[in-house]
Formats: structure tokens, sequence, C-alpha cells
């Protein structure tokens, strides 16, 4: 990302000990530890957090709040410009969760205020059949403040939200993305179906590219 003099320089100061501790991994396993043992030092800061949420409410500009992110409550704090990881904030309305879905990327999860309550689910088909999955609740669990949560990938298939019935604000750090593509899988667990999650700028993008090339709709 373009670093504003704007902002923070707790997180700034975060990010570059992240970057130096993240540049000499080389496997997964070692970057979710390592983060892990960082995360809490950054959610703890509430101060910091205060003042992100304030330059949300005054649309602070080295806040990425019209970048394509994949959920309308994501918002990208920090972008590693070598690519190693993303910081990102997330605010959940009282009983609101995302959709079942997987990852392109490790990433390390917690809560700066209020409860986060992860489902996971693996899958018990074959993966031979294509927009088809078959999926079983493994376990779920709720963390609180100072807590965390990691996932791997696409080995992960989960939904979080908020449980609670105030408004849950939540950090995650995101590794580099393991494949290049502008979507992740979503997973209806109804109809046993696999559907593309894109963010939505993206999707509006692709909605309006399919309009300019369709014949019947006489734009020229």
């Amino acid at each position: 990302m373009t670093t504003s003099s704007e902002t923070p320089q707790s997180l700034l100061e975060f990010c570059k000990t992240c970057a130096t501790g993240l540049s000499g991994l080389t496997d997964d396993d070692a970057r979710i530890q390592f983060v892990s043992g960082l995360l809490p030092q950054l959610i703890s800061d509430k101060p910091l957090f205060r003042g992100i949420l304030e330059g949300m409410v005054t649309d602070a500009p080295y806040l990425e709040l019209r970048y394509a992110t994949m959920f309308d409550s994501e918002v990208i704090l920090y972008r590693d410009p070598f690519n190693l990881f993303s910081v990102r904030l997330f605010l959940w309305e009282p009983g609101i969760f995302d959709p079942v879905h997987d990852h392109n990327a490790w990433g390390v999860i917690g809560p700066v205020a209020g409860e986060l309550e992860i489902v996971n689910f693996r899958r018990t088909d074959d993966g031979l059949r294509e927009g088809y999955a078959h999926l079983l609740e493994t376990d779920r669990k709720t963390i609180l403040p100072g807590e965390s949560y990691h996932v791997r990938g696409s080995e992960t298939i989960h939904k979080t939200g908020n449980p609670g019935s105030r408004i849950t604000v939540q950090v995650s750090i995101y590794g580099r993305p393991q494949a290049k593509k502008d979507q992740i899988n979503g997973f209806d667990i109804i109809h046993h179906r696999i559907f593309p999650i894109y963010a939505p700028k993206t999707r509006k993008q692709r909605l309006a590219r399919q309009a300019l090339s369709d014949s019947d709709l006489h734009f020229s």
C-alpha cells in the first residue's frame, strides 16, 4: 500500500516487526506461529483502534475503503510492499455471519472488542463432482479479545461472525495468496453447492463486462 503520513506510527512499527520476522520463514506453520505470537500486542492497543475507527468515520486517506475487499465489513489497514502479508479490520454487527467459505492464504484472526464465533467444516465428498461439496460441521468456538484463531488457506472451510449483542471489531493478518485468483469458494451447506465469492467491486466489474458483451443489449 502507499503509506500515508496519517498512518498510525504504532501500526507501522508493528508491520515492520511482522515483515522482518516473516521474511526469514519458509513454511506456513512457522508463519502462523510467529504471527500468533505477535497479534496480542496489536489487538491490545485500544487507542490505535479508536483512532482507526475515527479515521473510518472521516474517510482518512490511509484506509483503503475503496479497495476490492471480499466482504463489505472489511477494511485493509496495511499491505506489505513485498506481498508477505496484509492487515485487515472487520466490523461485525450483532448476529451477522459471513457465508461458509475457504481461504486463499494462511491467516491469524483475533477480536479487538466483542465476541467472534468460528464454525468449522470439512468436506466429506471426494471433490470430483464439479460444483458439488458435502460438508460436515466439525466444531465451533467463541474467542474473546486477547485470543486468536488461524486458517490454512483452502484447507480451512468455516464461517465467522458475531454471536453477541454488541458490535465486534476483528483483526486478521493474512499471508501471501496461494493462487492468483479474484475469488474464494463459498459453500451452500443445505444444497451441497460450491459457488464463487467475489469482492463487491470485482463482482460489479464482472457484471459490467458481461453486460457489454451481451449483443442483445445493443449499447452501440
